[in-house]
């Protein structure tokens, strides 16, 4: 079952009988009775830790490109940055924003726009290392990498596949006008998530400045 505590639950019925009657079942077609009942809710509540697990990871998904979403992101952050330190290891933040998501939109459509952002998606875990860095959609056309044991040299490249991978995938990447700015920021030894955080956005938003100057 996956918790050893469960099995408890076989031997409710019996606890509850013996504490009503003030004596055990008597006879075995009572024992199998109990016992019964007592895996049937074993059963019954197993299957509402299964439930109850696959909501809240669907609450950390975001629906449109299967990434993680915000919520899944701080939290993975949070987590990386403790891993980081105690090993030690670097860790590496990729912040991702597309470059004139908004004339796609209003040009083509939103069904466009949806579809260059799951393009994205699938590019990402296309390029990334399975079960080991992850993959974030933050909110509208803004993405994030978390790269542990990543240089700022072995990012780059990353996000270089990345682009391969896109300007594969549709003629608005390869021929324009679509675009990625990144922003890539590696873990410094006393720098907290937050502090982290806002030197990716800074390096994504100094790219995106100077490709619009």
């Amino acid at each position: 079952m996956g918790r050893p505590w469960m099995y408890l639950l076989v031997l409710v019925p019996v606890v509850t009988d013996v504490t009503e009657t003030g004596g055990w079942p008597a006879r075995p077609r009572e024992w199998f009775t109990e016992v019964s009942v007592g895996l049937l809710i074993a059963v019954l509540v197993r299957r509402i830790l299964r439930e109850r697990q696959a909501l809240e990871a669907l609450a950390r998904v975001d629906a449109l490109t299967g990434l993680g979403n915000r919520r899944a992101f701080e939290e993975a952050l949070a987590e990386e940055c403790a891993r980081a330190r105690r090993l030690p290891h670097p860790l590496t933040l990729v912040n991702v924003d597309l470059d004139h998501f908004k004339r796609v939109n209003d040009g083509a459509g939103h069904e466009a726009g949806d579809r260059v952002l799951r393009q994205l998606a699938d590019a990402v875990r296309q390029v990334v290392r399975v079960n080991f860095d992850r993959g974030f959609r933050l909110g509208g056309d803004e993405f994030a990498l978390l790269l542990p044991g990543s240089s700022l040299a072995q990012a780059e490249a990353v996000l270089a596949r990345i682009r391969q991978a896109c300007a594969q995938a549709d003629p608005l990447w390869r021929d324009g006008p679509l675009g990625l700015s990144a922003g890539v920021a590696e873990l410094g030894d006393r720098e907290s998530a937050r502090d982290f955080m806002r030197r990716a956005d800074e390096a994504m938003y100094r790219q995106k400045t100077a490709r619009r100057g």
